[in-house]
């Protein structure tokens, strides 16, 4: 056990796992052993835990849900710091709800249900984390991130705490520019009063397209790429008669294209296989580079 295994022990209240399989913390179920897995109870833990690991230079990745996200076979060095355990507090203010960067999608839309409060209906069924869906400017039919934002709450490297309006921050399409040091803490969501069976209506209304149209009986990642300015992704990988197509077991899901979905027993060698398969196969038919909207990370 290294050094800074032990000194995870003893840093934090919250649970500390050793060889942690990232298989189990992923929607694509894949990955091999996290070195260190953290599970920090609050913002003060979490300080304490960024601080002691840039002050040791051990290699820290912020981990939400496990979506859009493949882990190498070889698994991750250094600390890996779950929020999903104890930074997942929703608070309400009026019409803004104010959603701490573990708390599940999932959650908050349920929250806003609850309350009577309207826009967050599309992101029912995103299933990843208010942290992640803000860093990854998530969205579906036509809303994102950037729409319903009102400020988010950061933690500069050395600790500190900052807030940044929504005029101040940088959303692209799927993507929020922060400093690769800074973690999201927090989202303050500006949201409409609303009746709630008309709410409920509309979130009915996307579940139902997204039963409809993705493979959602099967481990996924979400959306392997980001759709080029000439169409959707999937449209491009149906054209070159990739879907269906599979590696070993994972397979391009021959009803959303855009999805690679794990069969039971995939690798994350498998799934890049698959990916660069396609990625070869769409530039040398149609002349398009796909950007990959997942994030992959962990030792090659």
């Amino acid at each position: 056990m290294r050094d800074y295994q032990k000194e995870a022990k003893g840093l934090i209240e919250g649970k500390v796992l050793f060889d942690a399989p990232m298989k189990k913390y992923t929607s694509l179920k894949v990955g091999g052993p996290a070195e260190c897995l953290l599970f920090p109870k609050n913002m003060k833990e979490l300080r304490k835990v960024i601080l002691h690991a840039r002050k040791k230079n051990i290699p820290l990745f912020i981990l939400g849900k496990g979506t859009n996200l493949i882990v190498r076979d070889r698994g991750i060095s250094g600390w890996v710091v779950s929020l999903t355990q104890g930074m997942k507090r929703i608070r309400m203010d009026g019409e803004c709800l104010e959603a701490e960067a573990g708390c599940s999608l999932q959650q908050l839309v349920q929250f806003s249900i609850q309350k009577g409060l309207a826009g967050l209906e599309s992101f029912f069924g995103i299933p990843g984390t208010v942290g992640g869906g803000l860093a990854m400017n998530a969205g579906a039919w036509g809303v994102e991130m950037k729409d319903v934002i009102h400020s988010v709450t950061l933690m500069k490297e050395d600790g500190e705490v900052v807030e940044r309006p929504r005029s101040k921050l940088r959303f692209s399409y799927r993507n929020l520019t922060l400093p690769s040091t800074w973690i999201i803490l927090k989202g303050f969501f500006h949201l409409e009063r609303g009746r709630r069976e008309e709410i409920l209506e509309r979130v009915k209304s996307f579940s139902e397209m997204r039963k409809k149209t993705q493979p959602l009986d099967y481990p996924s990642a979400g959306s392997i790429f980001k759709n080029p300015k000439e169409g959707p992704a999937g449209k491009w990988i149906d054209e070159v008669g990739l879907k269906g197509f599979s590696m070993g077991q994972a397979m391009i899901s021959d009803r959303h294209a855009n999805f690679i979905i794990n069969l039971g027993k995939a690798t994350a060698e498998e799934i890049l296989n698959l990916i660069e398969q396609v990625e070869r196969r769409v530039y040398e038919e149609k002349g398009i580079s796909l950007e990959r909207e997942v994030k992959v990370v962990g030792e090659p």
